[in-house]
């Protein structure tokens, strides 16, 4: 086995050290710990294949090193991709709760507005019925 490939495993190694470690002390979600352990798993595993694969990569005109950097480019390519499609997710979801949240308001201001007026007793006979009715038209 080469230094590189060594290097490489103790780097996986290390990733997946540190990876259970940040979920561990819940710094890191296990949605996205199990995610890393994975590429980690894959690192370790897929280190010696990709050594034995750029010994081979000559005929087809790359060099070892640049076979190389070419996988673990397009590697991290997808894991940039999955991330953005998990954050697309999550603006989505905080987007709909903002969204709520200021229908909620806007409907607590109207009823406090409705129950002041009706405290003071300048309600009109229909607001009144919607009042009494819990905000419902009568059916």
């Amino acid at each position: 086995m080469s230094f590189e490939a060594a290097l490489a495993m103790g780097g996986a190694v290390t990733l997946m050290i540190s990876t259970v470690v940040l979920v561990r002390r819940r710094l890191l979600s296990l949605r996205y710990g199990l995610g890393w352990l994975s590429v980690s798993i894959v690192g370790f595993v897929g280190t010696p294949l990709l050594s034995l694969a750029s010994g081979q990569v000559r005929h087809l005109g790359f060099t070892p090193t640049g076979f190389s950097l070419g996988v673990l480019i397009a590697f991290l390519g997808l894991i940039c991709l999955q991330l953005s499609i998990s954050l697309s997710g999550l603006h989505r979801a905080v987007q709909d709760l903002s969204e709520h949240a200021a229908l909620v308001e806007q409907r607590l201001r109207a009823l406090e507005t409705r129950g002041a007026r009706r405290d003071q007793g300048t309600l009109t006979e229909g607001e009144l019925g919607d009042v009494e009715h819990g905000g419902r038209p009568w059916v």
